[in-house]
């Protein structure tokens, strides 16, 4: 999405983020309902409770959106990728804060050296957009936040990643509305963009449209089945096509080699950060494997049950074929029968 984004501002010049970003919500709203209709998604009546709690998240979640379009203006692909990893430190860092995980050794050496190498890009970007800097910070931090909300508004509301998805899209439409109109020109610009009519581009925005959709569907699922940090893990891993492609596809890339050096050691540690964070769950997993008991306490005994046999077996005989029922026991509190 970050590269059809890219194009739409630069290949076409539709230079409107705000309008992009009402018609990414409208378009994923009108899929959800579709989805819902052929039962392929769950969607609760909209409760004003409910609303209340979810707000927040919407509101981080229009921030991101809103400026990373913005910073897409301003800065290069490669540049915006770069910064935007800072997203996993301010991640781990509210995980530490908000759910008690703390960091592995690795884990930390790997942000630092993603830290590392966007200091080193910063520093010799010959393209160098403070606008673009200011923004993509802000989208690094709305980003972290609301991917954090996500997975403590799952366990809080007891909603479906798909309802929370639907309420997110709904309570952000008036919002991103709003903003439009009360602070841009965008629809009266947009009534005489030039291309406007061109079948072609109409096609081109809103394939960018339903990539939105489709990844906060998959930003939604990971997070709350798997954690805040495991989506920042996997966006890593994107980096390095958006990254390649991003260098070469606008023309916009001024090369200068330690900048393309920063670039670099950032792309490393966001590889070594989700190689130790894939090997560190791994561990865990193998863990708590090996801690699963085999055999029953020295204190309950195996129980042995009759296995229906065919033919002509006796009873004796069927009795003595018996399997283990200690895997299948149940745990039991001491004192009861």
């Amino acid at each position: 999405m970050t590269l059809f984004n890219k194009a739409v501002f630069s290949i076409y010049q539709f230079n409107y983020p705000s309008f992009v970003t009402t018609l990414q919500i409208i378009v994923s709203i009108v899929y959800m309902l579709i989805l819902e209709y052929f039962k392929c998604l769950e969607i609760e009546s909209i409760s004003l409770k409910t609303a209340t709690m979810v707000f927040p998240l919407t509101f981080f979640w229009w921030l991101y959106v809103v400026s990373g379009v913005t910073a897409l203006r301003y800065l290069t692909v490669p540049m915006f990728s770069c910064f935007r990893r800072s997203t996993t430190l301010l991640v781990v860092l509210g995980e530490w804060l908000l759910l008690s995980k703390k960091p592995t050794p690795q884990g930390f050496f790997a942000i630092m050296v993603m830290v590392t190498g966007a200091v080193i890009a910063g520093a010799t970007d010959l393209t160098f957009s403070l606008p673009g800097y200011i923004w993509v910070a802000i989208c690094a931090v709305s980003t972290a936040v609301y991917l954090l909300l996500i997975r403590l508004l799952k366990d809080k509301t007891g909603l479906s990643q798909s309802a929370l998805l639907f309420y997110n899209n709904v309570l952000a439409l008036p919002v991103m509305t709003s903003f439009m109109l009360m602070t841009t020109n965008e629809i009266r610009d947009v009534a005489h963009y030039p291309q406007i009519h061109d079948s072609s581009f109409q096609l081109f925005l809103l394939l960018s449209a339903s990539q939105a959709f489709l990844l906060n569907l998959c930003i939604f699922w990971c997070t709350t089945v798997n954690s805040p940090l495991a989506t920042t893990v996997t966006g890593q891993m994107k980096d390095i096509l958006t990254t390649g492609l991003g260098m070469f596809i606008f023309g916009d890339v001024t090369f200068e080699p330690k900048n393309v050096i920063g670039v670099s050691v950032g792309l490393t540690g966001g590889i070594l950060y989700a190689y130790f964070s894939y090997r560190d769950s791994q561990q865990r997993a193998a863990a708590a494997y090996t801690a699963v008991p085999s055999a029953p306490p020295a204190n309950e005994q195996a129980v042995s049950i009759p296995v229906l046999a065919r033919g002509n077996r006796s009873v004796d005989d069927q009795t003595s074929a018996s399997i283990d029922r200690s895997r299948f026991r149940k745990p039991h509190t001491a004192g009861t029968s």
